[in-house]
């Protein structure tokens, strides 16, 4: 799995246009003419910018506008780049925190302070997990404000007032820890604090019903703090455990997160993303409206550009390997090495490999 947008922001500035020699064309902005690799877009002979303006559908964009879409084109390149390499299905598993049945006749007295849990993440690289949503079991009605630290920050990288207006609610969070932030393992951190609470949680005494599940690659405690009542995050040091039930009941999906990997080893996708970009100018003035009626495009030019980006075919006497097949070709690479540094094979001088635990 991967975060697209992140990635997008990461790695805009990956490839470029190159600036045309022609003052009627020189509009590129700084932005765009940016290529961290050294691709530029333009290299193509079928990309330039002349080809591109003058084929765009509307025949009086702005110069900004224009840049605007230079700048669709590489985010599109690069999610259609990072998509093809992680096809695959991500996610290691999913659970409610607590699955089995319980009551509701009993309730729970809270110490004074914070309670919650305490989520460990395993040292294996790449693994991320998101709460999809929590389950509250309280009794009366309130507000409670929920929190969520990862050992790193003092502040809270979560945080979400939730009105208790019955027994049993959901309320959907979507907050994903990965490793693309800031953040890298550590320790996370969430509840709430007690002080001023008008709910209480039922107790889960039940057979079975206060038994935890477990995740892969996680490790859950319910903890306590007495007398914390910040917005800030506790001295780690001085947690208790805690039997009674805090009322919450998370829904976490663990799974492979390669948003990292591919922002700090963004040079390997560079190619494939030049290419791509390559494609989608080329496709973007065949498919123009402008192009088709004023029939722009020769039969003889057509071929030349169904080459460019189909290649010729095995019997032809002049052997041309297309940009599709090009790109197909790199994104195998990229897969090649990925798979390398999932079975713990190294290659040295070829790929940067985080080696943060």
């Amino acid at each position: 799995m991967i975060d697209v947008a992140k990635i997008q922001d990461s790695l805009i500035g990956l490839i470029g246009f190159k600036q045309p020699f022609n003052p009627d064309y020189a509009i590129v902005d700084s932005d765009n003419q940016l290529s961290k690799s050294g691709y530029f877009v333009t290299d193509n002979p079928y990309s330039k910018i002349e080809y591109i303006k003058d084929n765009q559908d509307y025949l009086q964009i702005s110069n900004a506008d224009f840049n605007t879409v230079l700048k669709q084109l590489k985010e599109s390149a690069i999610s259609n780049v990072c998509n093809q390499v992680f096809s695959e299905y991500d996610f290691l598993d999913r659970n409610l925190l607590f699955k089995n049945a319980t009551k509701k006749v009993n309730t729970n007295v809270l110490p004074i302070g914070f309670v919650g849990y305490e989520i460990e993440v395993c040292n294996v690289k790449n693994v991320a997990f998101k709460i999809n949503r929590v389950l509250l079991d309280f009794q009366g009605t309130g507000t409670i404000k929920l929190l969520l630290w990862n050992t790193a920050s003092l502040e809270p990288l979560y945080t979400k007032e939730i009105t208790i207006t019955s027994d049993h609610q959901s309320e959907v969070l979507d907050w994903v820890l990965d490793n693309s932030n800031n953040t890298y393992k550590g320790d996370y951190y969430i509840g709430y604090n007690t002080q001023g609470l008008t709910v209480t949680p039922y107790a889960r005494y039940y057979e079975n019903g206060n038994v935890m599940s477990n995740f892969k690659h996680l490790e859950i405690e319910q903890i306590s703090v007495k007398n914390h009542n910040s917005e800030q995050l506790f001295d780690v040091s001085t947690y208790d455990g805690l039997s009674e039930d805090t009322g919450l009941n998370l829904d976490i999906s663990v799974y492979d997160d390669y948003t990292d990997f591919v922002i700090n080893n963004s040079y390997l996708f560079a190619r494939a993303i030049q290419l791509d970009c390559q494609i989608q100018c080329i496709q973007l003035y065949l498919s123009s409206l402008r192009s088709n009626i004023n029939q722009a495009l020769s039969s003889q030019l057509y071929e030349k550009i169904m080459i460019e980006l189909e290649g010729t075919s095995a019997d032809s006497m002049i052997k041309v390997k297309g940009l599709k097949n090009q790109l197909i070709g790199e994104i195998t690479s990229i897969r090649n090495e990925i798979q390398k540094i999932k079975i713990g094979v190294k290659k040295s001088g070829q790929i940067l490999v985080s080696t943060l635990q």
